[in-house]
């Protein structure tokens, strides 16, 4: 059974409803779920950290198969590739570690 029980009727202009889709999509919330994260004092600071944490999650990924790469570029002895490589995941590492204040 449901535990919300109350309907509410909302009408919106099309900008208000663009908005609302759109924001809603960028916090990955259905629009109820949006709307109620609001009324409960949301703060739209938890998607970006959560999203944040996803992102470097996936960088991290990334830097482990560059590192795989860059060895058997070493390897192989293609010395301007593993040099490129070396040179991206520091970029990757940079952007992982800059300060907060910079995103």
């Amino acid at each position: 059974m449901r535990k919300r029980n109350i309907k509410i009727n909302v009408f919106l202009n099309e900008m208000e409803k663009n908005m609302l889709v759109e924001k809603s999509n960028k916090a990955r919330l259905s629009q109820s779920d949006f709307i109620r994260k609001l009324i409960n004092d949301y703060t739209n600071d938890d998607v970006i950290k959560n999203n944040l944490e996803e992102e470097k999650v996936q960088l991290l990924k990334i830097i482990k198969d560059l590192s795989l790469l860059k060895k058997q570029m070493d390897f192989l002895n293609y010395s301007d590739y593993s040099n490129f490589i070396t040179k991206q995941i520091r970029d990757i590492n940079n952007i992982i570690n800059r300060p907060k204040n910079n995103l």
